[in-house]
């Protein structure tokens, strides 16, 4: 009987502290809440020249990874292409998922996981669509991106 006791007992204080330590490294049983990817309720900014730009940005990965990308600020040197856009690198891929596209003045896109290109009249290409420059005129983004070359800075607020 006494050995069955002392069985008993060290199994019992074996419990406790599995469960104390569950608790301790568990944030000491609070309810748990899903842990939400760093950036991914912060917003989205598109400076062009270090002026801000409206954009209504698209809900999807690549979106998701530019987020991810711009904590620590991404800046891209751009240069006008073919009359129609500013291209540039932003130095690494992100997820893409091109498909054929017609776009036009205030698009911005990704174009082979790599380069942001924003656009100041129509084209069309296998791009994934990220967003859309809004509150300008088809004139007002013209004349902010039909220029030899512009700095783009995307970052998070």
């Amino acid at each position: 009987m006494k050995g069955s006791v002392l069985v008993l007992i060290a199994a019992v204080a074996v419990l406790v502290a599995g469960v104390g330590l569950y608790f301790a490294t568990s944030g000491g049983g609070d309810d748990p809440s899903p842990v939400e990817p760093e950036g991914d309720d912060m917003n989205l900014i598109l400076a062009v020249d270090g002026k801000r730009v409206d954009v209504v940005w698209e809900d999807n990965p690549s979106v998701s990874a530019l987020k991810g990308m711009a904590k620590d600020v991404i800046t891209i040197s751009m240069e006008r292409y073919g009359g129609f856009e500013q291209t540039g690198s932003m130095g690494s891929s992100i997820v893409s998922d091109d498909s054929w596209m017609q776009v036009g003045p205030g698009d911005v896109v990704l174009y082979r996981g790599i380069q942001i290109c924003l656009y100041f009249d129509d084209n069309s290409y296998n791009f994934t669509r990220l967003g859309k420059i809004t509150g300008m005129s088809e004139e007002e983004i013209r004349s902010m991106l039909d220029r030899p070359s512009v700095t783009a800075t995307l970052s998070l607020e």
